[in-house]
């Protein structure tokens, strides 16, 4: 069984294991960051942060989402991923100048458009260039290298980082990071079809 995959499923998963061991190394002791420097903060601050952002991207991603499934170019999607990079580096580098509940909770419920946008064209592109016979190993190539992996090793890596060298210095490498990966992009979009194909059913399905 041939197990290679093409070069934009390759690009796409080496893009996102970069973004995903950056968020990894902040993300697990998130909560240390805010007690320490958050003025007034509890573990409630912790959890409501959290909650605004899930919540807040859950609402933006599905209308991003729908919104790209009616485009007829890939260059839509490109330019949606590239908006959340850019989010995506501007909010460790924020957290590093977030010293109120209020400013922190602003941060969290703006970064979910960066997130939203991001994950949403990251599947339509994903989607789009899976090899159909192969689906379900790159579909798991996705979870385990791209999600499961890359947050192993960007929470290991970043605790050892905040021990010795403080949270700034941690959200700094963090943007850096989100930069490389970012920088990765360049070489997909050779790739981006100006057109999208149609997905229609087959006679057999219709």
């Amino acid at each position: 069984m041939k197990l290679s995959v093409n070069n934009v499923i390759k690009i796409l998963l080496g893009f996102l294991f970069v973004l995903n061991v950056s968020d990894g190394l902040f993300t697990p002791i998130i909560a240390v960051f805010v007690g320490n420097t958050i003025l007034g903060a509890s573990l409630s601050t912790v959890g409501f942060s959290i909650a605004i952002y899930s919540i807040s991207k859950s609402i933006v991603q599905i209308p991003v989402a729908r919104w790209l499934d009616t485009q007829i170019t890939e260059r839509i999607d490109f330019y949606v991923l590239l908006t959340g990079v850019v989010i995506g580096i501007v909010f460790p580098l924020a957290l590093i100048f977030t010293t109120t509940i209020t400013m922190l909770y602003l941060l969290f419920a703006l970064t979910c458009v960066g997130a939203a946008c991001l994950m949403a064209s990251f599947y339509a592109l994903f989607n789009d260039h899976i090899d159909k016979d192969r689906a379900s190993y790159e579909w798991s190539l996705f979870s385990v290298g791209g999600l499961t992996i890359s947050s192993a090793i960007g929470g290991a890596v970043g605790g050892v980082i905040a021990d010795y060298y403080g949270f700034k210095t941690l959200f700094l490498i963090s943007a850096i990071l989100y930069a490389v990966g970012g920088s990765i992009l360049l070489f997909l979009y050779p790739h981006i079809s100006k057109f999208r194909i149609p997905k229609v059913l087959s006679a057999e399905t219709s």
